[in-house]
């Protein structure tokens, strides 16, 4: 497999995924508590062996409460930069509609805001693991306790969008680098009106250099974070060589990461606009931020210890 900067990222469902990789998925939905696969596994799995070493590094990380802990502090640290520093309108809630998906709008928010940092967080410690070891090895580390959600968003397809929203999905498209539009904007899109205004409040804080500045520093926290995950963490260049990955595949799974973690900056920044926009009625208006323990966050879905 070759993968460069800009093409369109190749991502393996879990219905035509072979065997193995399908058990990986389980197991990956099962320790994240979604219900769905994220598209960075399917992303890691169009290298099966690279997906089987990664998963086997990582499996006890996602084991313990600590990941979950750190995946809701780049949450709650998202939410104080873009209230702090983004100029977010008050965006009007949808109107009740029968027609309209499963989960409420605050529900997919709440599903995003849980998912998507511990995803960055994942890709920041995958992309040091390339180098070497990463973590702060505990003896027994704590069991995870995480929400479980029983549904995800549903997603509306490039076939499904409407004339007025297709510049919106390009645009955003051409900005995150794996070549394709988010879940979240696919699943925010089910609302056409809400869309339509987010996106032009959006577009004009995405041109703006304190926008890439808080996505730097949002992936500088989550590459800082990573070396506090509670278990050793490693898949390093010669251990991929001996998982029978080549040069090409190598250089290929670091670039899909890189475009990977710099994407996943952007949507929990983007998930976050969207939140502060639904919660607020101005700039100083009230507003709540996510809790420091995922745990105790209200998901509309029952919890359970992992």
């Amino acid at each position: 497999m070759r993968w460069k900067r800009g093409n369109r990222l190749k991502l393996v469902s879990e219905s035509a995924a072979p065997g193995p990789t399908r058990e990986i998925f389980r197991e990956v939905r099962e320790s994240l508590g979604v219900p769905a696969v994220p598209k960075l596994y399917q992303a890691y799995a169009a290298l099966p062996e690279f997906l089987e070493l990664h998963w086997r590094a990582f499996r006890p990380a996602l084991q313990s409460r600590q990941f979950f802990l750190l995946g809701a502090r780049l949450a709650a640290e998202s939410y104080t930069r873009a209230h702090n520093y983004f100029d977010v309108p008050s965006l009007h809630p949808p109107e009740a509609d029968p027609q309209a998906p499963d989960l409420s709008i605050s529900q997919v928010l709440d599903y995003y805001q849980y998912l998507d940092p511990l995803l960055l967080l994942i890709s920041a410690a995958q992309m040091q693991a390339f180098e070497g070891p990463v973590g702060q090895p505990q003896e027994i580390p704590e069991p995870a306790y995480h929400p479980e959600f029983a549904l995800s968003p549903s997603l509306l397809s490039d076939g499904r969008v409407g004339v007025g929203l297709q510049p919106a999905w390009q645009e955003r498209q051409r900005a995150l680098d794996p070549g394709l539009i988010s879940d979240e904007h696919c699943a925010l899109a089910s609302w056409p009106e809400f869309y339509s205004e987010y996106w032009a409040a959006l577009w004009d804080l995405l041109q703006s250099p304190v926008y890439a500045d808080c996505q730097y520093r949002l992936a500088d926290s989550a590459l800082n974070m990573a070396s506090e995950l509670p278990v050793r963490v490693e898949t390093s260049i010669s251990q991929l060589l001996d998982g029978g990955l080549d040069d090409e595949q190598i250089t290929a799974v670091v670039r899909i990461n890189e475009a990977s973690l710099q994407a996943l900056t952007g949507v929990v920044l983007d998930v976050t606009f969207a939140r502060i926009g639904l919660e607020t009625t101005g700039k100083h208006g009230p507003h709540q931020g996510p809790t420091s323990d995922p745990a105790a966050q209200q998901t509309g879905s029952p919890v359970r210890a992992a």
